[in-house]
């Protein structure tokens, strides 16, 4: 029988012990033949576990295709494992390129003749059973296997003359694994069982005094990535656009943009992404030159499955480069750290390789639960302290299994464990009006922060081998997503402050998230919590890129003056503010493709004397509104302040409400969705119908804004159904023009604005409301010391142009038919065609653009606390005066303590020049310091004269 699936015989081995009394291999007894044919061992992590025949691990050669294993497999009769039900849709079998978990075709135990056969293929590495903990037989997610051709022993259990060498002669030192380890010998398993020589190593440790220093490369069954499966297709058409940035709602969302106005990615700082490995020659990414594959021990970080190609994009992928999606740190390197069977030993290898290898920042999207009980956390832990100790940022993701508990290493309290939020900044969970509301971000005591986590664009497989079939994919979602992009965040702050710690990097993004939704999370002081006020349910909050790295540049001035060569008895030493510590300047102007895009389309009727029925002609326009920058909104609290006084305000939206405890929906409409009821009522006599169509988008809240009018759906869509049904225009000249369809549009969103801006005034307050009082409170302080200063707070807006693209011209012939383009009207009749020929003629073509002259100005959430220094009082002069005094009596006593420090420096120089001549006189100072009191007698002896 080959090594690989050689099981020991229980007969054989029936009851062996080890020093303790431990059994690592046993024959249950007494029990029916089905199941005495069932291995049974003891496994570090999981303790007694037990073999499941029903499925078997197949390591692949690397390099075979899928093609190749799916035909393998079904020559075998087999077929990929798959979850026997849907309840835990977050979940998903650990699939790779590298690893398959594969199960016999109609539910039924897998031979062990098969898996000798298919261990004999020259495709497959080597193929291995599954176990579970015996106490948990039917938990899918407590299933594991472990490699057969390696094992691990404690680097402190090989002294005297216990060497590898001796330990057994079926083993042989991996010297290239051991090396990216520590602390760990890895050893390759030749002729035999991993499980009877792994018992046979104890045993004979255990002789020499070493207990339990054997361990295993453990393999979960379920898969460790925080991607939440798609049980569902999208609720809205997919429309293609050449650019992406304007459907990254998550990057827009925290703020990302505009903090690039402080810091953008540089080639200076590596992001490693320990995960499927990274699509290396992606256009879209710039790869660290140096990546690994810790499964291999090879230097070839290539995808082992589609996952980490994803994370890295939304953390580095290019920015300005006019195709894909922006990364949050774009222009940073991605260290590409594959594993391709999620082995623990690979978790602890990969993190050794980016703490060696130069990485600032490690991205871990992925993580299994304690209760899973296989994979040995000790091993991790000892990489993550030693990461920790070398000052990498270590950021994980929570999990999205709904429920108040996060993945390891995310729970570790060396990361920074990042939960998911919606597009309503609430918590993603199950049951929420978002259009993927079968799954829910995990949270609970161990999370910090979380981040937008769902219809996230970013970078692909190339070659259709990835989630879709272009190399981009723009779905991608759970705290998958949400991890790598605070590691782009963390990766900005280390780029402005190179020397920054990991501890201060964790603490400002903390410290710096938005208090998101706080009618539904109560955040308050939590003991273990020191980055302020805290939620189970979010953590500290939202990421908020800008406001992070703000505080980056407000903490690095207050660490010290900042100036070079100060020093002496001079003046008052102040550093020059430094160029990156400014605040945001107003947002450029932005290329084309950096827009929110609108769709809209509309039909015209032609009637033609056949028994076809008639023709209908469609154009599809792109309303693009382009950010110019921001501007200050109406003004809504004006206060004056004395020298030295302060008030706190509490500000609330009054439209963030819920409707009860138990639905918690909020009434509070985007402009999206307002625009959209609009339109689809843009034709009715009835005022009565957008106010009923605003209703329902209210209610459906993200659902509907991914359809009706959302990111990607047109304008006008009915009813968040996803379907897309147009009302015919009454004629072409009134209808198809790009100049009317651009006006109209204009119309809407300047109204749509008006809308929004009126549902959301805001009320500021200078009374404390107790529900409020930890989220909104905001504190305004005088810091002058002569001038009262009058504070306005005003709203924030957006400064929007728009225009309008044609993007397609189309016709049908009856209703119902496929939609063709003019270009092609060969199967028409001879009458038909001429009818279409002149109808272009009318048409605009497609690629037609109009801008229009009139600016669009879009409120939001934000407020804006300045102070209006033109309207400072003047000094009373007897104050004026009083400073004056004080700011020179501090001068003089700097002056005084200046040549007070030069008189002793002079004095302790005359004391030396005495020593060294042989005499000995006593040093008096009195009555010298700057309090005016006596100083003692200092050094030397009474003896001697002045």
């Amino acid at each position: 029988m080959p090594a690989a699936i050689g099981a020991a015989q229980c007969g054989a081995v029936n009851a062996t012990q080890l020093a303790g009394g431990r059994k690592w291999l046993s024959h249950p007894k007494k029990t029916p033949k089905r199941q005495a044919d069932r291995l049974k061992f003891r496994h570090p992590a999981a303790g007694m576990a037990m073999e499941v025949t029903g499925f078997l691990a197949v390591c692949w050669v690397v390099g075979t295709g899928k093609s190749q294993r799916e035909k393998i497999l079904k020559d075998h009769g087999l077929e990929l494992a798959k979850l026997p039900d849907s309840k835990r849709p977050a979940m998903q079998v650990n699939q790779t390129d590298m690893l398959s978990w594969v199960a016999a075709r109609g539910g039924k135990d897998v031979g062990k003749d098969v898996a000798e056969k298919l261990q004999g293929h020259a495709a497959v590495e080597w193929v291995s059973r599954c176990f579970s903990k015996e106490q948990a037989k039917a938990d899918e997610t407590a299933y594991f296997t472990v490699n057969p051709q390696r094992l691990y022993v404690r680097e402190a259990a090989l002294t005297g003359s216990v060497s590898a060498s001796t330990l057994s002669s079926a083993l042989t030192k991996d010297e290239t694994r051991s090396s990216h380890l520590r602390g760990l010998v890895a050893m390759r398993v030749g002729e035999g069982d991993v499980i009877e020589v792994a018992q046979a190593v104890n045993r004979q440790l255990a002789r020499n005094g070493a207990e339990d220093q054997v361990r295993f490369e453990t393999i979960p069954f379920i898969s460790p990535t925080c991607h939440a499966n798609r049980c569902a297709p999208p609720t809205s058409e997919y429309v293609p656009n050449d650019s992406m940035f304007g459907i990254q709602w998550g990057v827009r969302r925290a703020e990302i943009p505009r903090a690039w106005q402080i810091v953008r990615g540089g080639d200076d700082v590596t992001i490693a992404v320990i995960d499927e490995g990274v699509q290396l020659d992606h256009p879209d990414l710039l790869l660290h030159p140096q990546s690994w594959n810790a499964t291999t021990d090879t230097a070839d970080g290539s995808p082992t499955g589609n996952h980490g190609t994803a994370c890295a994009g939304i953390a580095a992928g290019r920015m300005d480069n006019g195709e894909g999606v922006a990364g949050v740190a774009g222009g940073c390197r991605t260290m590409a750290i594959a594993t391709g069977t999620w082995a623990d030993v690979d978790i602890a290898e990969g993190l050794y390789f980016a703490a060696d290898h130069g990485a600032k920042v490690v991205s871990m999207s992925f993580g299994v639960y304690e209760s899973w009980g296989m994979w040995d956390f000790d091993l991790i832990r000892d990489a993550l302290q030693n990461a920790h100790e070398k000052g990498l940022v270590l950021i994980a993701a929570s999990g999205n299994e709904n429920g108040n508990v996060a993945r390891f290493p995310g729970s570790d309290s060396r990361t920074l464990c990042v939960g998911g939020s919606n597009r309503s900044d609430e918590r993603k969970r199950v049951g929420d009006a978002s259009s993927e509301n079968w799954w829910g971000a995990s949270f609970g005591p161990d999370v910090d922060v979380c981040a937008p986590c769902l219809e996230m664009p970013t970078t692909d497989r190339l070659g259709g081998l990835g989630y879709d079939a272009g190399d981009y994919y723009d779905r991608f979602n759970g705290t998958s997503s949400a991890t790598p992009l605070v590691a782009g965040i963390a990766a900005l702050i280390v780029r402005l402050r190179p020397g920054i710690s990991n501890v201060e990097v964790r603490s400002i993004i903390e410290r710096t998230c938005d208090k998101i939704s706080p009618a539904l999370y109560a955040y308050a002081n939590t003991n273990g919590k020191p980055s302020g006020t805290w939620n189970e349910e979010v953590g500290y909050g939202r990421v908020n890129a800008e406001r992070a790295l703000l505080e980056a540049c407000s903490s690095e001035m207050a660490a010290g003056c900042g100036c070079e060569g100060c020093d002496g008895c001079g003046e008052c030493c102040v550093g020059s503010t430094d160029k990156n510590c400014v605040g945001p300047k107003p947002v450029p102007w932005q290329a084309y493709d950096r827009c929110q895009f609108f769709y809209e389309a509309r039909e015209f009727a032609i009637p033609i004397n056949n028994d076809r029925g008639g023709i209908n002609v469609r154009v599809t326009y792109q309303h693009c509104l382009k950010l110019i920058g921001r501007q200050q909104g109406p003004l809504l609290y004006t206060t004056s302040l004395l020298p030295g006084e302060e008030v706190r305000l509490y500000e609330f939206d009054r439209y963030r409400r819920v409707r009860s405890a138990t639905q918690r929906v909020s009434v509070h409409s985007s402009f999206r969705q307002t625009l959209s009821s609009l339109s689809q009522t843009r034709r009715s006599l009835s005022a009565s119908a957008y106010t009923s169509v605003l209703n329902q988008v209210r209610t459906a809240a993200d659902a509907t804004v991914s359809v009706g009018g959302g990111l990607a759906g047109f304008l006008g869509a009915p009813k968040g159904s996803g379907s897309t049904e147009f009302e015919s225009e009454t004629t072409i000249a009134s209808g198809a023009s790009v100049h009317i369809a651009a006006e109209q549009f204009t119309q809407l969103a300047i109204t749509a604005s008006q809308a929004v801006e009126a549902e959301r005034s805001l009320v500021i307050s200078s009374f404390e409301e107790e529900e409020h009082r930890a989220t909104t409170s905001r504190t305004l302080r005088n810091h002058n010391h002569c001038h009262a200063v009058t504070y306005f707070v005003r709203r924030v807006n957006e400064l929007y142009e728009v225009s309008t693209r044609v993007e397609s011209v189309e016709w049908q012939l009856a209703k119902g038919g496929a939609w063709m383009s003019f270009d092609d009207l060969g199967e028409l009749t001879d009458q038909a065609r001429k009818i279409l020929e002149e109808v272009a003629k009318l048409l605009p073509r497609k690629g037609d653009v109009t801008q229009d002259a009139r600016m669009i100005t879009l409120p939001t959430d934000g407020t804006l606390y300045e102070a209006e220094l033109a309207h400072c009082s003047s000094c009373e002069p007897a104050v004026e005066a009083m400073q004056k005094v004080k700011l020179e009596k501090e001068r003089l006593q700097a002056r005084r303590a200046c040549l007070e420090a030069d008189l002793l420096e002079l004095e302790l120089e005359r004391r030396r020049s005495l020593l060294g001549s042989g005499r000995e006189e006593a040093l008096r100072l009195t009555d010298w310091s700057l309090s005016g009191a006596p100083v003692p007698t200092m050094m030397g002896h009474e003896t001697g004269g002045d």
